[in-house]
């Protein structure tokens, strides 16, 4: 797949992920890349509307856990393919391992020292972390989720899943700190902690003038390989 994400509105953002599921449960695999403008607070599926504040459009999306913030700083990719495809194994946490992989793989090759994160590392979260995920994704971790090897969390994961077919969502977070998130939330000081622990890529050693378009030049080839099974 080749071309620059597409510049949506958080509302057409999340419409994509939910037509390419559809098409997936048709048996059509599918894979898009998006930045977001203007900037919204894009709500977990069960996520209560009290925890944003105003200033930005609220969106909700399909996939669960807590809020993400994207903009034109933050790559989206969704990628949905048919049951019976090789991710869409009945494992949930199987089905993240080959995304979560190829993601890493190809920001190793950009120089970035990072590796994903073990289902041991992830299930090791304490309650007050499991919580603050909750409000905010990027203070969470997920089986094979990106980290820099300092530990800060780089790229997030999600899926969705709909009779067999799965939609999975990849965030990067380019030239947005993810931490920003904090300031579009309701007491979101209180996750100062949590958040501290991630990082953008323009942080990562020799990704400073690294672009959404640039990253998805790079992601393109090995997810759409993924997706084509």
């Amino acid at each position: 797949m080749s071309g620059p994400p597409r510049r949506l509105g958080a509302d057409d953002y999340v419409a994509v992920g939910t037509a390419l599921l559809e098409a997936a449960g048709a048996g059509a695999p599918g894979i898009a890349a998006t930045v977001v403008e203007p900037a919204a607070l894009v709500l977990g599926s069960a996520q209560p509307e009290s925890d944003a504040r105003s200033g930005i459009p609220v969106v909700r999306r399909g996939t669960g856990g807590g809020a993400v913030l994207c903009d034109a700083g933050t790559l989206l990719v969704d990628l949905a393919v048919p049951a019976g495809h090789p991710l869409a194994p009945d494992d949930v946490t199987d089905a993240y391992r080959p995304v979560g992989e190829a993601v890493r793989d190809a920001l190793v090759g950009l120089g970035v020292a990072c590796r994903t994160v073990t289902v041991a590392e992830a299930r090791a979260m304490g309650p007050g972390r499991k919580a603050a995920a909750r409000r905010a994704c990027w203070a969470g971790l997920s089986p094979y989720e990106i980290v820099l090897d300092d530990g800060r969390k780089l790229v997030g994961l999600a899926q969705r899943r709909r009779r067999g077919a799965v939609l999975h969502q990849i965030a990067v977070p380019v030239t947005t700190r993810p931490a920003a998130v904090a300031e579009h939330l309701v007491d979101g000081a209180a996750l100062a902690a949590e958040l501290a622990a991630t990082a953008m890529l323009a942080e990562a050693a020799g990704c400073g003038s690294a672009t959404p378009a640039g990253v998805w030049d790079v992601l393109a080839g090995p997810l759409g390989r993924l997706a084509a099974g």
